[in-house]
């Protein structure tokens, strides 16, 4: 009879390992975002870099190459922090980044007119359908921002 056993790690200290400090790439990486997208946008951007388990690349801001995108259309971002799509400038507040970028959104920094804004990129965008597509299905999920963000901006008011 055959018996498993756990295959032994073992530790090559020859190998050729790029140690990366996290902290110094944290400190450039936002350094460089305050420089090229201002100091509101910076923070959200730059979790691109390194904190990918924080963002919401469904309903938000993903990266696609060198393009960041959201939904269907290329995003550009300005040193102030304001935010270009097709041609629509929209003003970059904390609250429109915590929307944009965020999985876990914190309510504090959101106002009326920052969910406003966010429904109406989510709209132009087609970044709460499927594939993005016009014809596609509302995406659904079970997170936590469909629950308490989105599916509210989209629920028929109550007469």
């Amino acid at each position: 009879m055959f018996k498993y056993e756990t295959p032994k790690l073992e530790r090559d200290d020859n190998a050729d390992d790029d140690y990366v400090d996290d902290d110094n790439i944290e400190e450039e990486a936002q350094a460089y975002g305050r420089e090229n997208v201002g100091s509101v946008a910076s923070p959200y951007l730059m979790h691109s870099v390194y904190k990918r388990r924080f963002l919401d690349i469904q309903y938000g801001i993903r990266k696609d190459g060198d393009i960041y995108m959201i939904g269907d259309s290329p995003i550009v971002v300005v040193t102030d922090g304001d935010i270009t799509i097709k041609g629509i400038v929209f003003k970059g507040s904390k609250g429109i980044w915590e929307l944009l970028k965020s999985k876990n959104v914190n309510m504090e920094f959101i106002t009326k007119d920052d969910l406003k804004t966010y429904k109406k990129i989510l709209m132009m965008t087609n970044a709460i359908l499927t594939t993005y597509q016009a014809d596609g299905n509302i995406n659904i999920t079970r997170g936590k921002k469909f629950r308490k963000v989105i599916a509210p901006l989209y629920a028929k008011p109550k007469e």
